[in-house]
């Protein structure tokens, strides 16, 4: 019975050490990519045109610029417009040499104002100086003189992000794109009636806490308030969304931000839309954030849940988009660079692993149970 009880401990132990280390190697390529991300290229967006009025259609090509001229297997590209101002209404990907597209990403999502582009390289990969990734045909809507928007995004320094150019370095997929690209700032209606927006709240100058609001704001009893607040962050900027529940009182939001819990120091006011990022902050420095709702009236909601976040480390968020775990396993297969081969990296890492860790233990247990187990005759 003593040989037996050991065995069965040891094999526990086993499990348990194998069951780490399938869990540490996602982790650890995750570490690799972002220990050797290069910045040698460059995404633009070039417009057939930087003025629009209402009914007007346009389009903007997304260009790669390679000037080392490495071998780019694959490109995420998702642009992130205003639905309110525009409709993107097809993506042209016929001149492109990236022909393969990843599933649900040669796309477009009017509910949440995305563009979804990922595509690669089949036929070992395109080294071109410039080249088209695709081309997005636009159509105003809106009839009021305003500036919108037409930006990448989610872009990371890794390759997890919806933005990235890739290529494969030592056999892992690498982002060469080393910072954010810039946004294409369209004029609508030049010379018209400009839109009516909320009015907006000046950003508080001192310390306002969980209990009360600054600037004369009121607490409403029935205005909604936002829930299931989630920040992600990249260098200078955080990233928020949230829920809304439908409430026809609503007419925009506000966001409060400041570098201690519960205390906000800065406001910012928005419209009716769920997701807002916030530029100009100090990398390496905690932020904690909380939105309420806003009527005509400018009474506010109670706060939405708070979240706290260390500007560029995206894994700091207290409640962040996704888990680590399931960006690796989740999002990673996603991608057209990754599909068969970090999947097949992480198989094979963990089944390798596995194996030399079961040999190892098997062989150490063969031998203890010589000692402590000895055959009978």
């Amino acid at each position: 019975m003593l040989c037996v009880s050991k065995t069965k401990k040891i094999n526990k132990k086993m499990k348990k050490t194998l069951l780490t280390s399938i869990l540490l190697i996602p982790i650890v390529a995750l570490g690799y990519s972002l220990a050797f991300a290069q910045g040698e290229a460059t995404l633009e967006l070039k417009p057939s045109a930087t003025q629009a009025n209402a009914g007007d259609e346009f389009t903007v090509d997304i260009v790669l610029k390679n000037p080392e001229v490495q071998n780019v297997i694959s490109v995420r590209s998702w642009l992130e417009y205003n639905t309110t101002a525009l409709e993107a209404e097809n993506i042209d990907s016929s001149k492109s040499l990236f022909t393969l597209s990843a599933p649900g990403e040669d796309e477009i999502s009017s509910a949440d104002g995305h563009v979804k582009i990922g595509r690669s390289n089949i036929s070992g990969g395109v080294k071109d100086a410039e080249t088209t990734v695709a081309t997005v045909k636009f159509k105003v809507l809106t009839t009021n003189a305003l500036s919108t928007d037409i930006k990448f995004y989610d872009y990371q320094v890794s390759e997890l992000g919806h933005t990235s150019v890739n290529i494969i370095d030592s056999g892992f997929p690498v982002n060469i794109l080393s910072e954010e690209p810039e946004k294409l700032t369209m004029s609508l209606n030049p010379g018209g009636a400009p839109a009516i927006t909320p009015t907006p709240v000046p950003e508080l100058t001192t310390t306002q806490t969980q209990t009360g609001f600054g600037g004369g704001s009121l607490i409403s009893d029935t205005l909604l308030r936002p829930i299931n607040l989630m920040a992600n962050t990249g260098s200078g900027y955080v990233d928020l969304k949230w829920d809304a529940p439908d409430d026809p009182a609503r007419a925009g939001f506000n966001i409060y931000y400041g570098k201690t819990s519960g205390q906000y120091s800065r406001r910012r006011t928005i419209g009716n839309y769920n997701n807002y990022r916030i530029d100009g902050l100090t990398n390496n420095e905690a932020y904690y954030l909380a939105v309420t709702a806003f009527d005509q009236l400018n009474m506010e909601s109670e706060y939405s849940n708070e979240v706290g976040i260390i500007v560029n480390q995206p894994l700091s968020s207290t409640n962040p988009f996704t888990s680590l775990l399931g960006q690796v396993l989740a999002k990673i297969p996603g991608q057209p660079q990754n599909g068969p081969l970090v999947g097949w990296l992480l198989f094979s890492a963990a089944g390798l692993s596995g194996a030399v860790l079961y040999g190892k233990r098997k062989k150490r247990i063969a031998n203890e149970n010589a000692i402590t187990c000895p055959e009978h005759n």
